[in-house]
């Protein structure tokens, strides 16, 4: 068969400080295989010079080409559609809402939230309140750990095929996603598989007969006898109550395995957020992945990790991660007012550099979350900046996922105090109202979901930018500053007044 050549051109469809990101479209007749490429590049001048894999030259040659051998189906991202743009709701159990008798002591729901005490929340609880959320808006809800473990954030797991009876029963569960699913809501569910609490069993059996135990290898030794000692085994930060796991055993991979088709299978729930994704073992995660979307094609792997994240996405890993360069620039940006809106433009730009666009459709961009002071506390009380912080969420590429009560105002400092129980009886109602016109806005336009993404100015206090798509467009301008700003868009015929501490959002068929 002749070679065949075709000519694309290239644009820039973002740009930091440092780097462009240069892209182009190709349509194939045929699958890609044995495909060869190289760049012509010229300047403002009209100099032409060939790029490919040996360097620069002065005139085309087939030398050196770079090539795409063979793609294969398991090297294609294959992301739930679903997952592109969702709406997620991030739940801490014990402390959003309670129902009927739940065992244990509690404070009152308006105490002062420690690392000690319960509230009482359950997930009967949840289920009362899924028409709160459906009311919202709300696509997807994540559930920090409901099973049997120690603690009241039940990180430190004792068993992961119980619920823990403080949260209800697996019927609750079930009815839960059940219920959720009716009202078109998905429910993903905590996945603690780096780690355990010390009451696992296999973990008291190693502590029990040490070198001796069946299970030594599923844990890191360092030195015997075991006892509650970081010094003895490897835990988290540390911390000598969550003993680490090691994925890298066969018993250990097999076991996780097990438990994450059992809840998709039982409860049909909708995926996995990961628990400090980044430590996990990479041929474990693979090994769980081609396992779950074998079965469950349509399940979410969500990722924990607090920086890049691209080491710990594509097709034989996580689907998405939790977006916290997202929230790192939107704190300094609107809540802190410590950079420039060109500054933040540039940080954003770098992070969507990190991913292809599949990803960052996906990507989990949250602004607090149980492990975070809360959005409101970080502005120090300035309530405009979170409500301009809520509609850059709901209007930026990816996921946006709201933490439970931030809707309401609720505030407090990092772990313990942004895990209060929820304001149900003195909620901010403007707050809440705002959050659900934004809700309806981004569910109004299909261009907020999966459109391009370009900024239209960053300067000074001023960021502006266009998401659009062949059928809509919307267009948001957000002034930080204390001084009325004026745009002048090419794209709008008069000019764009942007009072001071606000936000214009124009919509454009």
């Amino acid at each position: 068969m002749p070679e065949k050549k075709q000519t694309a051109p290239m644009h820039i469809s973002i740009s930091d400080r440092c780097t462009d990101q240069w892209v182009a479209e190709v349509s194939l007749l045929e699958e890609a295989h044995y495909i060869k490429y190289g760049f012509r590049l010229t300047d403002q001048a009209g100099k032409t010079a060939w790029y490919n894999a040996c360097g620069f030259h002065a005139k085309e040659t087939p030398e050196g080409s770079f090539e795409i051998l063979q793609i294969n189906e398991t090297d294609v991202l294959h992301i739930p559609a679903w997952s592109q743009g969702c709406i997620y709701y991030q739940i801490f159990p014990e402390r959003f809402a309670k129902s009927g008798k739940v065992q244990g002591i509690f404070d009152t729901w308006d105490a002062a939230p420690t690392r000690e005490n319960f509230l009482g929340g359950n997930l009967r609880g949840i289920i009362e309140h899924l028409p709160y959320l459906n009311d919202l808006g709300i696509e997807c809800i994540y559930l920090n750990p409901i099973f049997l473990g120690d603690f009241n954030h039940k990180y430190a797991t004792t068993d992961y095929f119980k619920i823990d009876p403080m949260f209800g029963t697996e019927h609750d569960l079930i009815e839960l996603v059940e219920k959720a699913h009716t009202l078109g809501i998905r429910v993903i569910l905590d996945g603690v598989f780096n780690h355990v609490g010390i009451h696992f069993a296999p973990f008291m059996d190693f502590m029990d007969k040490g070198e001796k135990s069946a299970y030594r290898d599923w844990f890191y030794p360092k030195q015997y006898p075991i006892r509650i000692d970081p010094a003895c085994y490897e835990c988290v930060g540390d911390y000598p109550y969550m003993p680490r796991l090691n994925g890298a055993n066969a018993e250990v991979r097999s076991y996780v395995q097990k438990v994450m088709l059992y809840w998709l299978e039982h409860a049909h729930i909708d995926g996995w957020r990961f628990d400090v994704a980044d430590e996990l073992d990479h041929h474990a995660v693979t090994i769980w992945r081609e396992a779950v979307k074998r079965a469950y094609p349509d399940a979410l792997m969500l990722a924990e990790t607090w920086g890049d994240a691209s080491r710990l996405l594509g097709p034989d890993s996580f689907d998405s991660a939790m977006n916290y360069l997202f929230r790192d620039a939107t704190i300094d940006f609107f809540a802190k007012g410590a950079i420039t809106a060109g500054q933040f433009k540039d940080r954003l730009d770098s992070m969507l550099m990190r991913y292809p666009k599949e990803i960052n459709l996906a990507m989990y961009n949250l602004l607090g979350s149980h492990d975070t002071a809360r959005f409101l506390t970080e502005t120090k009380g300035e309530a405009w900046r979170l409500r301009l912080a809520m509609a850059f969420q709901m209007l930026f590429p990816g996921a946006p996922a709201i933490y439970y009560g931030d809707e309401l105002g609720m505030t407090g400092e990092n772990d313990p105090g942004c895990r209060g129980g929820m304001a149900w009886d003195a909620p901010d109602k403007a707050l809440h109202a705002w959050q659900k016109e934004l809700i309806a806005l981004r569910k109004k336009h299909p261009c907020l979901r999966t459109g391009a993404y370009r900024v239209l100015a960053a300067k000074d206090n001023l960021f502006a930018f266009q998401r659009a798509d062949q059928k809509d467009c919307v267009i948001a301008a957000f002034n930080v500053g204390d001084k009325s700003q004026q745009l002048d868009l090419t794209e709008v015929e008069e000019p764009v007044h942007i009072p001071p501490h606000s936000v214009k959002i124009i919509e454009r068929p």
